[in-house]
């Protein structure tokens, strides 16, 4: 039973004295009186307490601290993003790579390419990652500068029309037109970058946030050749995230930034979720039907809405820090 309080006073933030203190594991020990039951309810109330010391640290971080916690949660997306189209060669029917694609179906294949565009895209995207658990902004910053360079150069110089095969997001897409992210909708997730790289302050971490980066990197990537319409599976992940910090950005308004910055950088995505009923691969020449009932319509649009609007009106009553 002390192992099980001593993780609940995890619930605590960093440098609080419960999470270091055998004090409160003692305190909780006595009061629980040797019952399951008891013990129990000690432990969901020391999670409790955590859980609203934790409020009222946020409370005092600006929001700044908020655009460094965007910064890290779209940088990684951004990197697995630029992973999954390095790596596409192993595992679809239409991979950016000559090299992978002659590996798996032999020489005389012609798939995508990669190129220069790729290699740079994920140098640019690791860089952002790494110099935001470095801590050092102009790392991050001159990274994700030239991650959006690349992107806005694939958006409107080299891709002519939505899934003509020759932009290099189209990988995603040719398969299932309505995948996430495609065409030029993923603009708006690297202007989001950019903006809050910029504006963050981001602190050294342990160096062991490296590895754990990649291997959410590496999860993100598997996951999306699960599903139908790649990094799609995202939008309940962000559904939940977005009423989160919906919930509790007027207590923590770096949830908020966070809430309002994803709201942002999905809005591209979401209508041309809702916009697409049914479009013509143009590799397979199949035919990718999607259902947008009126429910599901309702959902998006109301989420993006309290995504961005409730956020704003939480970061604007809030006094100045």
């Amino acid at each position: 039973m002390r192992e099980l309080f001593a993780v609940a006073c995890r619930a605590f933030p960093p440098g609080h004295r419960a999470r270091r203190s055998d004090e409160v594991v003692d305190t909780a020990l006595l009061a629980a009186e040797g019952s399951l039951w008891g013990g129990a309810r000690e432990a969901v109330s020391l999670v409790a307490a955590g859980m609203h010391q934790r409020l009222r640290a946020e409370a005092a971080r600006s929001w700044r601290h908020g655009a460094s916690l965007l910064a890290g949660v779209l940088g990684v997306v951004n990197l697995a993003v630029a992973v999954a189209g390095l790596t596409s060669g192993f595992g679809t029917y239409s991979g950016p790579s000559v090299l992978l694609w002659g590996v798996r179906y032999g020489r005389l294949s012609v798939p995508f390419i990669i190129d220069a565009w790729w290699i740079a895209f994920t140098i640019a995207a690791a860089g952002v990652v790494l110099g935001l658990v470095l801590g050092r902004q102009s790392l991050a910053v001159s990274s994700a500068l030239a991650n959006l360079g690349l992107v806005v150069y694939d958006a409107f110089l080299v891709n002519g029309f939505a899934y003509d095969g020759k932009g290099h997001f189209d990988v995603f897409t040719t398969a299932w037109t309505a995948s996430f992210p495609g065409g030029r909708q993923w603009l708006a997730t690297a202007i989001v970058l950019a903006l809050a790289t910029i504006a963050s302050r981001p602190r050294r971490l342990p160096l062991t946030y490296w590895p754990l980066a990649l291997l959410v990197v590496g999860l993100l990537v598997l996951a999306c050749r699960e599903t139908r319409g790649s990094f799609f599976f995202l939008r309940w992940p962000l559904l939940v995230l977005v009423l989160l910090a919906v919930s509790f950005g007027a207590l923590a308004p770096r949830l908020a930034v966070l809430a309002l910055g994803v709201s942002v950088a999905a809005i591209p995505s979401a209508v041309a979720y809702l916009t697409t009923s049914s479009a013509q691969s143009a590799s397979s020449g199949r035919i990718t039907s999607l259902h947008h009932g009126p429910v599901m319509v309702g959902i998006v649009a109301t989420v993006l809405a309290l995504g961005v609007l409730l956020p704003l009106a939480q970061l604007t009553h809030r006094r100045p820090t």
